[in-house]
């Protein structure tokens, strides 16, 4: 997905500063896909040139003045085209998996060498990490206002049931199966 896409769908949900757009990346948003500073305020300047996106400067005291940008009726239309094409390459790539990077994978893959102690810390750190994302995932306590828009969609609702259940049914298989791995 491109940047722009991702930029111009968090603003649909409400106005966001750049700061605000890439706590979001580092927290909810963290496990899906990442955007450093140096790649969100050049995309948003490029939005607001093209007037995807405008722009109110508020005054901080003792700080910079805060950006907060809003998406134009031009870039939900933007945002809308650019699903619609992303979506339609996604079915035309035939590629419906998502790239997985995994230190554990890996650790998994080659742990005959491991020694037995060293592989259940592996796999206890695993399970501990799980359960810690799961209980992220189902949390439905107290969270800033920026991202009470986001809790309500019923994308993320989705997605965080999902998610939970993936982490539920790894937390389940790596603790029913983890004998398969000792000699």
């Amino acid at each position: 997905m491109q940047k722009e896409t991702l930029c111009l769908g968090l603003l649909s949900l409400g106005p966001r500063s750049g700061y605000e757009i890439k706590q979001m990346f580092e927290g909810p948003l963290s496990d899906f896909y990442s955007l450093s500073f140096g790649t969100i305020y050049p995309t948003l300047n490029n939005l607001q040139s093209n007037k995807y996106v405008s722009c109110k400067q508020h005054t901080q005291s003792k700080k910079p003045d805060k950006k907060v940008y809003t998406i134009t009726k031009k870039g939900l239309d933007l945002m809308k085209s650019n699903l619609l094409s992303d979506a339609a390459e996604y079915i035309r790539s035939g590629n419906f998996g998502d790239q997985i990077k995994s230190e554990f994978f890996l650790l998994i893959l080659f742990s005959k060498y491991l020694p037995n102690e060293m592989l259940d810390t592996v796999m206890n750190e695993r399970v501990l990490y799980l359960k810690q994302k799961l209980e992220q995932f189902k949390y439905d306590g107290p969270i800033p206002s920026e991202l009470a828009a986001l809790r309500k969609e019923k994308s993320i609702k989705f997605i965080r049931g999902l998610a939970s259940t993936l982490f539920e049914t790894g937390i389940r298989y790596v603790e029913k199966n983890r004998y398969l791995l000792k000699e």
